[in-house]
């Protein structure tokens, strides 16, 4: 059965910000499952040039990093379907594709250009310092103190949590899911089947202690 959609007649757009294919319902699975319009803005969604083998797809089993991305497009597809959501791409390079950062100009303009008619956009903290998140922040915290919409920033799984819970300092920012959309996030989450295993590390995207909990936090 599909999923629904959860809308509001005439509510803003809500825009949330995913690095890479996956962060968005890891890390705001809550945000998309929120009332009214949301609109899922991945940022790195380049297939990498043929014959590339990144060491995480290697990691990961791949024999080729062009055709495991094509293949995580289709799970990201498939998971947020499970949000009732879509998403569009910007087409950057993950990090591990590249040879030096996007300019910080083009990435902005980029994000700009897709969240420009939203009322809220929810960004990634930059917890753990993957170079992609950190770029995200950076661009999105830009763009929020230039008049763009207001920000929130999410804390990222599996950086954000360890096999113990969520540390103390997100303690009054957590948002804790129901039973039913708890387990509607570990099927997306298992949606990503090229990427779980190798994710899932210390058992963190099983353990409810971790994975129904989420953090998100307003910028002024």
């Amino acid at each position: 059965m599909p999923t629904p959609r959860l809308e509001t007649p005439n509510a803003p757009v809500r825009a949330v910000l995913s690095p890479h294919l996956d962060d968005a319902v890891l890390g705001a699975w809550s945000a998309l499952r929120g009332p009214g319009e949301v609109r899922v803005v991945n940022i790195c969604t380049a297939v990498p040039a043929a014959g590339v083998l990144s060491a995480w797809d290697e990691r990961t089993g791949a024999t080729d990093s062009a055709a495991r991305m094509r293949e995580r497009l289709l799970e990201d597809s498939a998971a947020l379907a499970r949000a009732g959501r879509r998403s569009v791409g910007l087409g950057f390079l993950e990090v591990q594709y590249r040879s030096g950062p996007p300019s910080a100009g083009e990435l902005r303009d980029a994000i700009g250009a897709a969240t420009q008619d939203a009322g809220e956009v929810w960004a990634p903290a930059g917890i753990g310092e993957h170079p992609d998140h950190v770029l995200v922040r950076d661009a999105a915290l830009a763009l929020a103190r230039a008049s763009g919409p207001p920000l929130r920033l999410y804390a990222e799984l599996p950086y954000s949590a360890g096999p113990g819970g969520w540390p103390q300092r997100f303690a009054s920012q957590l948002v804790e899911l129901g039973d039913e959309e708890a387990e509607r996030k570990l099927a997306a989450l298992r949606e990503y089947s090229t990427q779980f295993a190798a994710l899932d590390r210390d058992g963190c995207l099983t353990d409810p202690r971790v994975n129904r909990r989420e953090a998100s936090w307003p910028q002024a």
